[in-house]
């Protein structure tokens, strides 16, 4: 039952506040506290030796479940997505048109995201992958800004449905190569194992395409930038810290215990392709003068190097993709927060029309300066741990591409830290009023994580190897 009620709170709230239209954001706030509270004590259960999970049969004939579990790697991902979906709807500053409609649909694809985490069933992952997706197009086109806000909210939606397709056909090629046919996650790793190397390969190769349009990875990124900017910033948070999370976690849940040899023997050409999305990535960030654009390039860059230590199909990369998907949604939450509080103050959010916030806001930017570190993997903070691990697990697969995939670190370091000079030091002070005690409490928080998961990391690494 608490698997159930992880999934089940979210979802029943989303359809009670379409019909409601007072404290929406409290209401909303309340659910997923109450979601985290829920989680926490099946996971203090799990340690006691029970097993978190649901399993209904829905049509037998084709071996598709209801089926939910609360293991390791999904408790780190539903915890994610609990807090970061905390901080985001905390995070809101001012009055949203039609709020119960907003809460409603975050609400709705914040349970979309909890069920592809938790589903034990291949069929619902791919359901819960999809449906994530009805919320955030309404999201972006009743909330979203900007020029041909349409044109580019349809071509993001249809753009990562077709690519969808391609994992759809993966799971049915396994699964018709059943005796008795199930999506059943375990039967679905063994039918999988059991094929060839070159059916397997065959079989990774669409799941890594329709992943890889999700993360999103060179060249499957084009959706990402214009998608990001028109999006309103909640909806960017949630697709920024959660959404493609989804993905990088069907890389690990999916793609390596079910395809390990089509991985090894075939899969050479999707590492390639998430070291270039990080180098990509990185040097676009560089050239970005606008601060919500530097992010969403930050995050592809984040985002393939994840890809890339998770296919080197090893212990090492599982745990390194597993703590940097979680360091990132924390991240990626606390600094498209930061995007937010400066530009409601200065108007905009051109780096080069900026500067000297520190003088008139001290803490904010101290604050700020704690994320950019965690964001740039420095040492004792949460991005180097899991940036170490995933490098250390790409060597195995080869130092040059290690050490390619690690210019992403020096890259990082001189798009953020020249954003943060520009910002914060450089140039003629400009007003800037101080943060309120909300968004204080928003930016500790997350450093907080940041710099306690930095220094004790197997607070983390624990609850994922738990499983492994």
């Amino acid at each position: 039952m608490i698997a159930l009620a992880i999934f089940s709170i979210p979802l029943l709230l989303s359809l009670l506040l379409f019909n409601s239209r007072s404290n929406s954001n409290k209401l909303a706030l309340t659910g997923l506290m109450t979601t985290l509270v829920v989680a926490i004590v099946g996971k203090v259960l799990q340690s006691y030796g029970h097993i978190i999970s649901l399993d209904v049969p829905l049509i037998d004939t084709i071996g598709f479940h209801f089926s939910l579990i609360l293991d390791g790697p999904a408790f780190v991902m539903v915890l994610l997505t609990l807090i970061a979906g905390i901080g985001i709807l905390y995070s809101i500053d001012k009055e949203i048109q039609n709020a119960n409609r907003f809460y409603a649909w975050s609400m709705m694809m914040i349970a979309a995201m909890l069920g592809a985490f938790m589903a034990a069933d291949a069929l619902m992952f791919y359901l819960c992958y999809e449906w994530a997706l009805i919320p955030i197009f309404f999201l972006i086109l009743k909330w979203g800004h900007g020029e041909h806000l349409s044109k580019i909210t349809m071509r993001f939606f249809l753009y990562t449905l077709f690519g969808s397709l391609f994992m759809m056909l993966s799971l049915l090629y396994v699964h018709q190569s059943m005796a008795h046919p199930t999506f059943e996650m375990n039967a679905m790793w063994e039918a999988g194992k059991a094929l060839t190397a070159g059916q397997q390969g065959w079989v990774f190769a669409g799941l890594f395409i329709a992943f890889a349009v999700k993360m999103p990875v060179f060249p499957f990124h084009s959706w990402q930038p214009s998608t990001y900017d028109h999006a309103p910033i909640q909806g960017t948070m949630l697709l920024a810290a959660i959404m493609l999370k989804m993905a990088t976690f069907g890389l690990v849940r999916w793609a390596l215990p079910m395809v390990p040899a089509g991985i090894e023997e075939h899969g050479q050409w999707a590492i390639y392709l998430s070291v270039i999305s990080v180098i990509y990535a990185s040097l676009m960030a560089l050239t970005q003068k606008r601060l919500k654009l530097m992010i969403a390039y930050s995050s592809v860059a984040h985002v393939g190097m994840i890809s890339a230590g998770v296919l080197s199909n090893t212990d090492q990369g599982t745990v390194g993709g597993l703590f940097e998907m979680f360091s990132h949604g924390i991240l990626a939450v606390a600094m498209f927060a930061v995007y937010q509080m400066i530009e409601s103050r200065v108007g905009h959010d051109r780096m080069n029309e900026m500067g000297g916030i520190r003088t008139s806001a001290p803490s904010f930017a101290f604050l700020f300066f704690i994320l950019v570190m965690g964001s740039v993997a420095l040492p004792f903070t949460s991005g180097f741990v899991g940036e170490f691990l995933l490098l250390q697990s790409l060597s195995n697969t080869g130092l040059g591409l290690a050490a390619l995939a690690g210019l992403s670190v020096i890259l990082g370091a001189a798009y953020m830290l020249r954003g943060f000079q520009k910002m914060m030091l450089g140039g003629k002070a400009i007003a800037f009023s101080a943060l309120s005690s909300k968004e204080t409490m928003i930016l500790s928080i997350a450093v907080i994580i940041v710099i306690a998961l930095g220094i004790y990391p197997n607070i983390l690494i624990q609850l994922i190897q738990n499983i492994l």
